[in-house]
């Protein structure tokens, strides 16, 4: 095994929550004190390649600065998603002051955590059912817990778990190639003993005797079961909606169709202007499309951010030259030899389109549910274990969970894949709690704006900074207190997050009057 040695000069010096990324030649270390020991690792998160010596380190959790994957200081290990994988370690040794760290050359960018292996004796079952993100977490939370019998992921999909945002952003768009799309490869599920069945469709689960039916398979018992089938897209009953050339966009399938149209058409238009929508049309633009987005509301997002930041993403669109058909509805689609050629909206004007993405929102796919009861949307309600009832557990959009003295069920990505680990390695045995601030981002047009917390109302939004520019920071305020923050082009939002992990957030007045300092708040709440 080859070792290559990096000496630090000093590095016994270094304080508590300091780090340090160290190049020598060809090799990048990031160097971390934890504690009064240090610590050493591949300095690039594991998810999207971001510099972590750009990110939060508060105590034992590493946080990545752009999309806020969370992995162990000290043992590398991934603990909060995005991403899967954790950060190879590198042994650190002393000499005087002087740290030597030993780095392994074939060690690589990623490690997968550590996973128990697949004992053959172990006869139970796991069933994970749904092939998405809270799928494939829950899969390797199990291993990663210790089970060691018998796991079945079944999918409807006919592709292995992939990176679904990048469904409407940059594989959309032309921008990434199909081999970054999967989570994992089918060599990895066969190496960690993970029966991967795609192209299944469930009919029912018979909760109260664990019996799984299929459309078109034979039917199957389990002895525990995960529900991680997400949402399914809502389709708008009107006329023209069966032509061809228009579309949901729900599936790594369904964007590679759309993607294809997109070479040759040249007018779309995109019904709803939900994120999927928003980020679909920037990608669309990428294709030499006109691009024409059609909403009921007078201000996108205007719901979720407040009318400000709303209108601050519309303009970014326009000057993109992406087109707004605000406050109206669609009545239907017309077309000519099967194919859509126009969209009909409710004052009667017909936008030309031969390409029509229909994007307003999903519901929770639970109609084969059985033996349990369903929340008034579809949902399912789990404790903080994410337990629904016996050896039945449930993850991602389906499930309402407890969230700050009420329930929650919220449609995020990162979110999913946590609730998934977590729910995973309960059913194996773990009994963690789930405990989170939720967290997403969307990108559209080269801008991220993030979003902290949750907060379906608020009575007031503080802002920071200035919206039009681009930069700023917007808290949002129930009884008096932040619920939420959404933040584009600031460095706080890490600091933040973890003040809100720890109940630590001061008060509204307090940020209003702008007496917060975030970075030194949080030193304080660790002391």
């Amino acid at each position: 095994m080859a070792i290559k040695k990096i000496k630090v000069d000093g590095a016994a010096k270094m304080k508590n929550g300091e780090k340090r990324k160290i190049e020598q030649d060809d090799t990048e270390v990031l160097l971390l004190k934890v504690d009064g020991e240090l610590y050493a690792h591949y300095p690039y998160c594991t998810h999207y390649g971001a510099p972590l010596e750009d990110g939060l380190l508060n105590g034992r959790r590493l946080v990545c600065p752009w999309h806020h994957a969370c992995f162990d200081a000290c043992s590398g290990q991934h603990l909060e998603a995005p991403g899967m994988d954790a950060l190879p370690t590198y042994e650190v040794s002393m000499e005087g002051d002087d740290a030597i760290i030993h780095v392994r050359e074939e060690a690589g960018d990623r490690v997968p955590n550590q996973m128990s292996e697949r004992n053959e004796s172990e006869g139970e079952i796991y069933v994970v059912l749904g092939g998405g993100a809270a799928g494939a977490y829950a899969a390797e939370g199990m291993r990663q817990a210790g089970y060691q019998g018998r796991i079945v992921m079944i999918s409807a999909d006919e592709d292995l778990p992939y990176d679904r945002p990048n469904c409407s952003k940059a594989y959309l768009a032309g921008e990434a190639p199909e081999e970054w799309m999967p989570l994992r490869s089918e060599d990895f599920y066969n190496d960690h003993g993970i029966e991967v069945r795609t192209k299944r469709r469930v009919t029912r689960v018979d909760a109260s005797n664990k019996r799984i039916e299929f459309e078109d398979h034979e039917p199957m018992s389990y002895d525990k079961i995960v529900l991680c089938t997400g949402g399914a897209p809502r389709h708008l009953p009107l006329p023209g909606m069966g032509l061809e050339n228009v579309h949901t966009l729900r599936s790594l399938a369904d964007s590679r169709q759309i993607r294809k149209e997109a070479e040759s058409a040249k007018k779309a238009v995109v019904i709803g202007a939900s994120f999927i929508g928003m980020e679909s049309a920037a990608s669309l633009l990428n294709h030499d499309c006109e691009v024409t987005v059609v909403g009921p509301e007078k201000v996108p997002f205007a719901r979720v951010f407040g009318e400000d930041i709303g209108s601050l993403l519309q303009r970014m669109h326009e000057e993109k030259g992406v087109q707004f058909k605000l406050g109206h509805s669609v009545e239907g689609l017309k077309g000519k030899d099967g194919k859509v050629m126009a969209v009909t909206l409710d004052n009667g004007e017909d936008l030309p389109a031969d390409l029509v993405l229909a994007g307003i929102g999903v519901e929770p796919n639970t109609g084969y549910l059985e033996g349990v009861p369903r929340e008034k949307d579809g949902g399912i309600r789990t404790d903080d274990f994410l337990h629904v009832r016996h050896d039945l557990y449930a993850a991602g959009d389906i499930a309402h969970f407890p969230l700050n003295g009420s329930t929650a069920r919220i449609e995020h990505w990162a979110l999913a894949c946590q609730q998934g680990r977590v729910a995973g390695m309960n059913m194996a045995g773990a009994n963690h709690p789930f405990k989170t601030v939720p967290f997403f981002w969307t990108r559209q047009h080269g801008k991220s704006l993030a979003y902290l917390g949750h907060a379906k109302n608020w009575e007031r939004i503080i802002y920071q900074g200035d919206v039009d520019e681009q930069s700023f920071l917007a808290f949002y305020v129930v009884d008096d207190k932040v619920k939420a923050v959404a933040g584009m082009g600031r460095g706080e939002l890490n600091a933040i997050q973890e003040l809100m992990r720890q109940d630590q957030m001061p008060a509204p007045a307090d940020i209003e009057a702008g007496k917060v300092d975030w970075t030194a708040r949080l030193k304080r709440s660790r002391k």
